[in-house]
């Protein structure tokens, strides 16, 4: 069966299969309906058809008497935590109701309550073991799966008994009571209703319009509020009895793990669990999607939304063919895939070179059960959307007719070949969680988790020697076999829209096109910044033994080696001063950087070309300008460090401003900012975030026509300055030596002729939170929906213990809004508590309440508000329990920081600019341990009071 996830998001994001390397991931084939079982000589248990693939080494795959599957790797990436799973082959697909959201419901049902666990202490138990709500307990339904997640911060063989225990209470002993499922129905209607607003009334539209003949309720997993409205205990324990079954679930546990222990817990747990009588019918019944009508003459659709931007899509779909994983499908399906990837260049270039037509373009493809879908997709100018269209047509045809080239085959499989290499090295340490996921990924989708190794050699026997015509032969193929479709979203009807899209597109056929000239591009160009630097000063901190060293002209170089990550490097960049670099009285200066500066390109390569320039390299180009400074963070090797080094000095020496990235910022902008008022989220972030900060300019988004003014001339000024002056902190954390890290720096900013100022901390002025008031703005999405937030005036972060003292404040607080809003009035999916004490702003923080409610619950929800600011400022209203399930998810967080990489990448970004942050976080345990449930009452007291309170309302216009 296939997990249809992405059908929820984007059309052109793509999947991936094999855990062992994420772009080849892409290419493993569409598996078939259920094989019968396997069982190897060594007992191991396939999930898979028979195949000519081999299963990773790593992977011990059992199954117990009563068809359960059980998958166990072993694996230190971190030391000391587990990852457990528990996937159900049943989702929405297979729901018998009128309209979906039966499975979804029941998958909020496996946290209320049990045969053994009363409703609503699930989730205390997990917690006071130290799972966060949400990020180390949650669950999720697609179409034709629910999966449930555990994952635990220590390798405690108890607590993975309490993990498998609770699994065994979700599998086959939740208690489904009426009082429990009403109390949960506005908390499952609360997150479909999230998900409600212009882009999902879009999907549902273009689901509708693609796939007639399929049936829709099928194509939503998180359900509707008709389908929700209508669950009832008979409905859930339908589902429950006939689908939450031992021959459809699998249990995947990775980590830290004795296997030989782990083995006899899940038996101990699992063993007993009956199969139905009827095992045999229930466990092979596969969902009735319907029977898809295939287009046999091109067809279009218009779908209008005043927030929409104007985008044009051009879909090829045909029936779903069945193929197992295998070699030979995979080869076919990796010709394929380089097809796109090709193709998909050529789009983004096209977007990039148009310079007021089309603002992005992409393509991909992908199957499922009841379909299989080709996309090429382009945003365009609503004033030109004809133009643009007729751009993105003629570059899909050119392609097709043409075919690609050579050049750019071989430039798709130096990236490929590359990316498989450094996923050999890196194999001993992905991540448990990675591995835990795409296991279950895998089972779902009968697919083989095949290693690293496999991987490279099978690429290298198959595909050193390819040649264009194959890739062209692939692609084309996959745009044969149907007539297309043609979908439009945009903000506003005109007359006769379908055949006038039409027209429009047949128009463009007429014209013809040339072949497709691939560029020639030689090596990166920027090798040289001056003589070699040379370290002037050198310390190593006392604690995690991060060595700095100042080079003689005053870039800083903060390192740590580690071998969290075999292969792997990760590079921090931070200059310039931050706040004080940008007028406060140009509005949307750093938004203007973020769109336009790379797009930019380099004196020597436009960003395109910088793209095919640095092909076969784990190479990244990013910058943004955020509060601290303009900063950058990348993924590389020990053999690319330097390469990325010298592709961000490029970037700081030698910008070119070339008119596509002012070009791209506008034709943006103008599309993107018809979304800004489709939901109170996106209210919030570009209004209120400005009444938040005093007025200030440099947050939050004023009107269009001011956004349009930014340009280049705007900027050059303070690249110019941060280029001269700095000042420039890098970091770097990873596999490899202090000599690599310090040659590379010494050749590219080391080597750089100005003096640039010493990285120093400091807070910003004038920036002052907002006097007491209530804020109460408007949306245009969802008519039902409203966001109400209350924010308390705190500090900035110069006070260590305040701040600690405030984010556990913070957690008891989200605990009473789930408890009081979520599980006591059903009123919303997820209220969630904040604090931030500012790093860059003097005096600057908060901490405060939020919700995302029904129109009819915001008065409700606002006393609930108050009622819990009241109680805890009572002496003896914070439990000792409250603190323990607030404070020990964070606690078990920071002892198990130090075995990855992100702890020390974020100390070693500011190792000097903040020497602070490392002492701190050697403090963090003792002080979090120290503060008492009155600590927390006396903060309560001190910060939640009327004349620090800002309230917000946004509600639907």
């Amino acid at each position: 069966m296939h997990v249809i996830r992405h059908l929820m998001v984007p059309a052109l994001l793509s999947t991936g299969l094999v855990f062992s390397v994420p772009v080849y991931a892409q290419d493993a084939a569409a598996p078939q309906p259920k094989p019968a079982l396997q069982v190897a000589q060594d007992q191991q248990s396939y999930w898979f058809p028979e195949t000519d693939l081999k299963l990773h080494p790593r992977i011990i795959s059992r199954q117990l008497p009563n068809g359960m599957r059980y998958l166990l790797v072993q694996s230190q990436s971190p030391k000391n935590q587990i990852e457990v799973r528990m996937a159900v082959d049943a989702g929405s697909s297979l729901e018998k109701g009128l309209e979906p959201g039966a499975a979804h419901y029941l998958e909020h049902m496996a946290f209320n309550g049990s045969t053994n666990v009363p409703e609503g202490e699930m989730v205390a138990l997990l917690e006071r073991a130290g799972l966060a709500f949400g990020a180390g307990t949650n669950a999720a339904t697609t179409l034709n799966s629910t999966t449930y997640r555990l994952s635990l911060p220590s390798a405690d063989a108890e607590l993975l008994d309490t993990a498998l225990f609770i699994m065994r209470e979700t599998a086959s002993e939740l208690t489904l009571s009426t009082s429990a499922i009403d109390r949960e129905r506005g908390v499952v209607a609360s997150e479909v209703r999230g998900n409600y607003g212009p882009s999902y009334d879009a999907l549902v539209a273009r689901f509708d319009y693609l796939y007639p003949g399929i049936k829709q309720r099928t194509l939503l997993p998180v359900g509707t509020m008709d389908g929700i409205d209508a669950v009832d205990q008979a409905t859930l324990r339908d589902f429950y009895e006939s689908y939450y079954t031992p021959g459809r679930t699998t249990v995947v546990v990775t980590g830290d793990i004795d296997v030989e222990a782990t083995e006899a817990a899940i038996q101990k747990h699992f063993a007993d669990w009956e199969r139905p009588a009827n095992a045999e019918q229930l466990d092979s019944e596969e969902p009735d999607f319907g029977r898809l009508k295939v287009a046999e003459a091109p067809r279009a659709a218009l779908f209008v939304e005043p927030s929409l931007p104007t985008v044009l899509s051009i879909y090829l779909v045909k029936p779903s063919q069945e193929l197992i994983d295998n070699q030979q499908n995979r080869i076919q399906n990796t010709l394929r895939r380089i097809g796109i990837s090709i193709l998909k260049e050529r789009l983004r270039d096209a977007a990039l070179a148009s310079h007021d037509t089309m603002v992005t373009a992409g393509t991909d493809y992908y199957s499922e059960d009841f379909a299989d879908t080709v996309v090429a997709s382009a945003t365009v100018a609503t004033d030109k959307w004809q133009d643009g269209f007729a751009l993105l047509e003629q570059k899909l045809r050119q392609t097709l007719a043409y075919g690609v080239t050579q050049e750019e085959v071989d430039r798709q499989l130096v990236n490929r070949l590359n990316s498989l290499e450094v996923a050999v090295k890196a194999e001993e340490t992905i991540p448990n969680r990675a591995i835990a996921n795409i296991l279950v990924r895998d089972v779902l989708n009968e697919s083989v988790t095949t290693s690293s190794a496999d991987d490279l050699a099978f690429f290298q026997k198959h595909f050193s020697d390819l040649k264009a015509p194959q890739v062209s032969k692939a692609l084309l193929e996959l745009w044969e076999g149907a007539k297309p479709n043609l979908f439009m979203t945009t903000a506003e009807a005109f007359p006769n829209a379908e055949e006038t899209i039409l027209s429009v597109f047949e128009e463009s056929q007429k014209q013809p096109v040339a072949a497709f000239e691939a560029k020639s591009l030689t090596s990166f160009d920027y090798e040289s910044f001056g003589p070699k630097g040379k370290v002037a000063q050198q310390t190593i901190s006392s604690f995690g033994q991060i060595r700095s060293y100042t080079f003689e002209n005053g870039v800083v170089l903060n390192f740590k080696r580690t071998d969290f990550d075999k292969g792997k490097v990760f590079v921090s960049l931070r200059t310039g001063r931050g706040i004080e670099d940008l007028p406060a009285d140009k509005d949307g200066l750093a938004g203007f950087f973020q769109s336009a500066f790379i797009v930019g390109g380099l004196g020597k390569y436009s960003v395109a070309d910088l793209d095919k320039v640095l092909s076969g390299t784990q190479v990244g180009v990013g910058l943004s300008f955020g509060e601290d400074g303009i900063s950058g963070q990348y993924g590389t090797t020990p053999d690319d460090l330097k390469l990325q080094l010298q592709v961000v000095a490029a970037y700081l020496t030698d910008p070119a401003y070339r008119p596509e990235g002012q070009a791209f910022y506008q034709k943006s902008l103008k599309e993107t900012y018809k979304n800004s008022r489709s939901s109170a989220e996106a209210v919030r972030g570009r209004e209120f975030s400005r009444i938040l900060h005093s007025g200030d300019k440099r947050w939050g988004a004023g009107s269009e026509e001011d956004l349009l003014e930014r340009n280049y001339e705007e900027l050059k000024p303070i690249i110019s300055r941060i280029a001269q002056k700095g000042p420039i902190e890098i970091g770097i954390v990873g596999d490899l030596e202090v000599q690599t890290a310090l040659d590379a720096v010494a050749e590219t900013f080391g080597a750089l002729q100005q003096s640039f100022e010493a990285p120093k901390h400091s807070y910003a002025t004038g920036i002052e939170f907002p006097e007491a008031q209530a804020v109460s703005l408007t949306h245009e999405g969802d008519s039902d929906a409203a966001l109400l937030q209350h924010y308390w005036k705190t500090s900035d972060d110069a006070d260590a213990t305040q701040s600690y003292t405030l984010q556990l404040l913070q957690g008891v607080i989200e605990l009473r809004l789930r408890d009081k809003l979520r599980e006591a009035m059903g009123a919303t999916y997820s209220p969630y508590a904040f604090s931030m004490n500012s790093n860059t702003i003097k005096g600057f923080g908060y901490i405060g309440m939020s919700s995302k409610l029904k129109l009819d619950d915001v008065d409700a929800a606002e006393t609930v508000y108050q009622d819990i600011v009241k109680e805890l400022q009572v002496k003896g209203n914070i439990t000792a329990d409250e603190l323990l399930r607030a404070r020990q998810p964070i606690l078990e967080a920071m002892n198990n920081a130090e075995h990855s990489n992100g702890l020390w990448f974020e100390l070693a970004s500011q190792a000097v600019s903040y020497p602070e942050a490392i002492q701190r976080y050697q403090n963090y345990t003792t002080i979090l341990e120290q503060i008492t449930p009155d600590d927390l009452v006396v903060a309560a007291s001190d910060f939640l009071v009327p004349d620090r309170n800002v309230t917000l309302k946004i509600l639907p216009q």
